[in-house]
């Protein structure tokens, strides 16, 4: 099995084909996304952007079967499956940004909130627009008091949907905290 997905991996990078980040519909979208002032046109506009980032190339197949179980292990409140699944997509493909977006969701839901926050670093290294990691950080240092650190989050979100009045309300919120000393 591991010989297996280490040819899957070597036949990607030879072949790389578009697949998650990578994927030449994305800059439209997220051009899309930034002008967009709808909340329903937004919400179809990232649903769009998910799709691309769920899915490998199309000659990782025994990958893509393999991170799927992870996101059903992930529905189906297993917590210890889905990072195994996870993280064997990781090893096998560790420029796919989305398994270490959802191995940081699954980690952050069991309180491993050190883990979360590596594998959204190592998300936003992948794919800096990545607008659920980046609205994971912002939670992460929320619960963790650091406010300041939530806020430049929050920002980065809103200037990739400057129109969204939930990401501007919470970043207002925060902000608001911050100046009453986090209260």
């Amino acid at each position: 099995m591991r010989r297996l997905l280490t040819l899957i991996l070597l036949a990607s990078i030879a072949n790389p084909g578009f697949a998650d980040q990578n994927h030449p519909a994305l800059d439209p979208l997220f051009a899309a996304l930034k002008d967009s002032d709808d909340l329903i046109e937004m919400a179809e506009i990232q649903n769009e952007i998910w799709v691309h980032w769920y899915t490998l190339p199309p000659e990782a197949t025994e990958l893509q079967s393999i991170f799927d179980l992870g996101m059903s292990a992930l529905q189906f409140a297993q917590p210890d499956m889905a990072i195994t699944h996870f993280t064997r997509v990781i090893e096998a493909a560790p420029e796919f940004a989305e398994a270490w977006n959802r191995r940081a969701t699954t980690y952050y839901m069991i309180g491993n909130l050190d883990a979360s926050l590596q594998d959204i670093q190592a998300t936003l290294a992948l794919e800096p627009r990545h607008f659920g990691a980046l609205s994971g950080l912002s939670m992460i240092f929320e619960s963790t008091g650091d406010l300041e650190r939530a806020i430049r989050a929050e920002t980065v979100l809103l200037e990739l949907m400057p129109n969204n009045p939930m990401v501007q309300s919470r970043l207002e919120g925060l902000k608001a905290r911050l100046d009453t000393g986090g209260i």
